[in-house]
């Protein structure tokens, strides 16, 4: 009911956008999931070049309170309600979660920046989502051009409105930061990081394939081999009352956000990767380290959600984990330094990664500013 309502409320909107003089000096950004990944990826970028000197910048994001009172010169931040307002009058607009059900006027480019490259099924490809409108864009980016028809078939879009630019989070994986690199990895000699998937079908999940006892365990092992594991949650996950460990730490997007860090800070600190369905894996490929695929659930998940291949374990170059003795052997290998699938990496990486450097933000400035 309340979509059918937006729905009626948000359709005249794309005609009065269409008369609406655009000023060609205002930048927007918009999300409703927090103000990070790429959305804030590209700000980043914009204002350490220092855009906002020739530019306004307005910022419509939910959690726009944690920044209205340090917004650098040229720069307002904003409730998404007024930001519909400022989004109609702005020349060039950048959205990567949720966006405003508005057609972009001719004389206005929005991007969308999305927020990875995804191997499970989103958009018009989940059957229940089929018929849906997801394009309000001039062009959506991404990755590859191996992804270029995928995701014109995922946001019901022209090849043409896909453009293969990169990701800008992804940048960060190619930054030289010794203080925060040193706060992460800590006095431990070696850092995993495990980045769960969010499974609509189970709320409670964090790590299915591991008991308490097994998470003392492998605490345990960690120990010996001074190794750190970070779970680093989805947003929508929690993980409740999470015993505290030693060489284990649960941390949420808060915490996160509040040491001053990205999950991409995480992954340019992490000597490996365990994750699942996650596009983030994909991103990591980037530098061309071990990954741990924990996929037990994989059947139900393909019969609950769905992969955008028909063969998914093929794009997955890694070890597959399915239990306590599996992690370890992982923990093990990377303890250890081997490296057994460093070839499949670097196939799957040349299909999904056409640019592997650290510029995704900078080919989309020069695309839409010239």
């Amino acid at each position: 009911m309340k979509k059918a309502i937006l729905k009626i409320f948000f359709k005249p909107l794309t005609l009065l956008n269409k008369i609406i003089k655009k000023d060609e000096n205002l930048i927007f950004f918009y999300s409703n999931l927090g103000f990070r990944d790429n959305v804030k990826a590209f700000y980043d970028y914009l204002i350490e070049r220092g855009y906002n000197k020739k530019y306004k910048i307005a910022v419509s994001v939910n959690d726009y309170m944690k920044y209205e009172n340090n917004a650098p010169e040229n720069v307002v931040f904003m409730a998404n309600k007024p930001g519909i307002k400022t989004f109609m009058k702005a020349k060039y607009a950048f959205y990567c979660f949720g966006k405003y059900p508005i057609k972009p006027a001719k004389s206005q480019t929005v991007v969308n920046l999305w927020h990875g490259t995804p191997l499970k099924k989103i958009g018009n490809l989940e059957p229940a989502l089929k018929n849906i409108d997801y394009n309000f864009f001039t062009f959506v980016v991404t990755a590859s051009e191996m992804y270029r028809p995928i995701m014109a078939k995922i946001f019901g879009c022209s090849e043409n409105n896909v453009e293969v630019l990169g990701n800008p989070r992804n940048d960060e994986l190619f930054l030289n930061d010794k203080k925060t690199d040193e706060l992460i990895k800590g006095k431990s000699e070696k850092v995993i990081l495990w980045l769960p998937t969010y499974r609509e079908y189970n709320d409670d999940f964090v790590i299915s394939i591991l008991n308490s006892s097994q998470l003392n365990e492998l605490n345990e092992v960690l120990a010996e081999k001074d190794i750190r594991l970070i779970v680093k949650l989805h947003p929508l996950q929690s993980a409740g009352e999470a015993k505290r460990f030693s060489n284990i730490e649960f941390m949420s997007q808060k915490d996160i956000e509040e040491k001053g860090f990205t999950v991409y800070t995480l992954l340019r600190n992490a000597d490996g990767l365990i994750t699942d369905y996650s596009s983030v894996y994909f991103d990591y490929l980037l530098l061309d380290r071990p990954i741990g695929f924990a996929i037990d659930d994989i059947s139900t998940y393909e019969n609950k959600r769905g992969f955008v291949f028909e063969n998914p374990k093929e794009y997955m170059p890694g070890m597959e984990i399915n239990s306590l003795e599996d992690i370890e052997k992982f923990v093990d290998d990377i303890y250890n330094d081997r490296d057994l699938y460093k070839k499949e990496r670097a196939e799957v990486n040349r299909k999904v990664n056409t640019y592997r450097d650290g510029n995704s933000a900078e080919r989309i400035a020069k695309r839409v500013f010239g």
